[in-house]
């Protein structure tokens, strides 16, 4: 348990939410995640952005409903959509391969964008 003071705690409860399935507080963590700053949750966005609060809102999305993992030396992903999206897309580089990956209320696909040196 935890009162979420620190602007780490929502996104990481949002990626294990998502990992055991309870969509409706993954959601929830996220945006707390998502709106930390926006909503002035913590009464100190005067002193400055929670940075590391954005960068979990990404992870929210890509390891949490994204369900992006490595396992034997290989991205897998296993999706889940909010109730209240329609659809979501992210990219990511991996071994020198930028794939994007959509996500509706079908399914979800991969494609490759670009091969890096």
């Amino acid at each position: 348990m935890t009162v979420h003071e620190s602007s780490l705690s929502p996104c990481v409860h949002a990626i294990l939410a998502a990992k055991l399935g309870k969509k409706e507080k993954a959601y929830e963590m996220y945006m707390r995640t998502a709106r930390l700053d926006l909503d002035d949750y913590n009464h100190e966005a005067h002193e400055g952005l929670h940075i590391t609060s954005m960068a979990g809102t990404w992870m929210s999305v890509v390891h949490g409903f994204g369900g992006m993992r490595i396992q034997d030396d290989r991205l897998v992903f296993a999706p889940i959509l909010p109730e209240a999206w329609q659809s979501y897309s992210f990219k990511v580089l991996f071994r020198g391969e930028t794939l994007r990956v959509h996500v509706d209320r079908s399914g979800y696909r991969t494609e490759l964008v670009a091969r890096n040196p």
